[in-house]
């Protein structure tokens, strides 16, 4: 960051960007920003991620706690949301299942970063938390200028994050049933069914189309 601090529009920018989890910047993020600066992103990201998965969950609670006495039994037979608890459960579930996914992910690439690339224990413990924390909320942030293309060859560093991106899009009340009710699928609810389902699909054919269309392109150079 240059001398003097950053103007104040590209602080609310990036500050917007990092709570919403958009992943758009206006200053190349490792250049531009101090490492308190990059902290500061990173904890936005984290309250931006916590929040998104919480009101998500607050309102289909809401809505089933608003629905008639029938049309709620309705629901708790199909979404097996009974057990949803309330609020405190909700958050406290939240930040369990973030906190687990992203421990997982920080821990896989902290130890890559230090044994596969030579980072110093301390550097490679902050990259791989940063990028699994920006991982999982799909929030698009990385502390590299090219972000993660000097990786593109690299399985430990793009498969723990990208298995980290998936796992923040299928989203809290999924993993809760998945948790409570790990039973045949023919058990699970119409929303868990039909996420998964979805997910699945358009990964495996969006696998599909990208490397059909892509395999005579150029790779670039990994690191």
């Amino acid at each position: 960051m240059g001398e003097g601090g950053a103007p104040f529009i590209v602080a609310l920018f990036t500050s917007t960007s990092a709570v919403c989890v958009t992943g758009l910047v206006v200053v190349d993020t490792p250049s531009y920003w101090s490492t308190f600066g990059e902290v500061v992103i990173l904890a936005l990201i984290q309250v931006g991620g916590f929040g998104i998965m919480t009101l998500a969950s607050l309102l289909g609670l809401l809505v089933f706690r608003r629905l008639g006495l029938r049309s709620r039994l309705t629901a708790a037979a199909e979404t097996k949301a009974t057990g949803l608890g309330d609020v405190r459960t909700v958050v406290k579930g939240v930040v369990a299942i973030s906190l687990l996914f992203e421990t997982v992910t920080a821990v896989l690439l902290t130890l890559r970063f230090a044994w596969g690339y030579e980072e110093e224990w301390g550097r490679a413990t902050y990259l791989g938390v940063f990028h699994a924390v920006s991982a999982f909320n799909n929030a698009g942030f990385a502390l590299y200028s090219d972000s993660l293309m000097g990786f593109v060859s690299d399985p430990w560093i793009c498969l723990p994050i990208a298995f980290a991106v998936i796992a923040g899009g299928l989203g809290f009340p999924v993993w809760l049933e998945l948790y409570r009710r790990f039973h045949p699928t023919w058990a699970w609810s119409m929303h868990t069914k039909m996420t998964l389902a979805v997910t699945a699909g358009l990964l495996v054919l969006g696998t599909v189309f990208v490397t059909a269309s892509e395999w005579t392109t150029p790779q670039p150079s990994a690191r």
